[in-house]
C-alpha cells in the first residue's frame, strides 16, 4: 500500500529548456504530486438497427494525453528553470516539450518515459490571506504541433530519453 501512495512522488516531470532536436531536460522538482491522464473517449455508434434490438453501440474515440500537478511557487529570488519555462509558455500561449519519467528520475536507466509537446493550462494560484502565493496547479495537455505528431513512449538511458522503435 505504501508503494502506491509514493508513486506520484517518485515519478518526475521535466520541461525541455533547450530545443526539440537537442533537449535540455530541467526537472520540475517543486511539484508535489504528478497525475497522468491517458484516457480513450467512448463514442456512441448506436444505429436504428441496434436501438431496435435494445442495445446501445459504442466505439473507441480519440485518446487524451497529459499530466497535472500542484507546484510550489519558488521563493522570492529562487530560480527554477522548469517552473519559469512553464510560466513563460503559459503567458505566451506557447507549447512546452514535456518528459514524464515513471517511478524515478531521468538519470535512472530503463525507466518508462513519455515525451509530448503540451499546452500549459490552469495555473490557478493558492494565496493564503495575508501571504504570498504558495502553490500553482498546472495541467499539461498534448496539443497539435509541428515538432511531434503524437506523444512518444520510450525509456531512460544515460540521463536521456530514448524513444521506442
Amino acid at each position: 500500500m505504501a508503494d502506491e501512495l509514493e508513486m506520484g512522488y517518485q515519478s518526475a516531470l521535466y520541461i525541455n529548456t533547450g530545443t526539440y532536436e537537442t533537449p535540455v531536460w530541467s526537472e520540475l522538482d517543486i511539484v508535489r504530486d504528478v497525475s497522468s491522464l491517458d484516457a480513450v473517449d467512448k463514442v456512441d455508434l448506436t444505429t436504428r438497427g441496434t436501438a431496435r434490438l435494445g442495445y446501445k453501440a459504442s466505439g473507441y474515440g480519440l485518446r487524451e494525453k497529459g499530466w497535472s500537478s500542484d507546484s510550489l511557487v519558488p521563493a522570492a529570488g529562487e530560480t527554477n528553470l522548469a517552473y519559469d519555462a512553464l510560466i513563460t509558455a503559459q503567458n505566451a500561449r506557447e507549447p512546452v516539450d514535456v518528459l514524464h519519467v515513471e517511478g524515478g528520475v531521468i538519470s535512472t536507466d530503463g525507466l518508462p518515459a513519455t515525451r509530448a509537446v503540451c499546452g500549459v493550462f490552469g495555473g490557478a494560484k493558492a494565496e493564503p490571506v495575508g501571504g504570498e502565493a504558495s502553490s500553482r496547479a498546472f495541467e499539461l495537455s498534448f496539443i497539435q504541433n509541428s515538432d511531434q505528431d503524437v506523444p512518444v513512449n520510450g525509456t531512460t538511458s544515460g540521463s536521456a530519453f530514448v524513444p521506442s522503435s
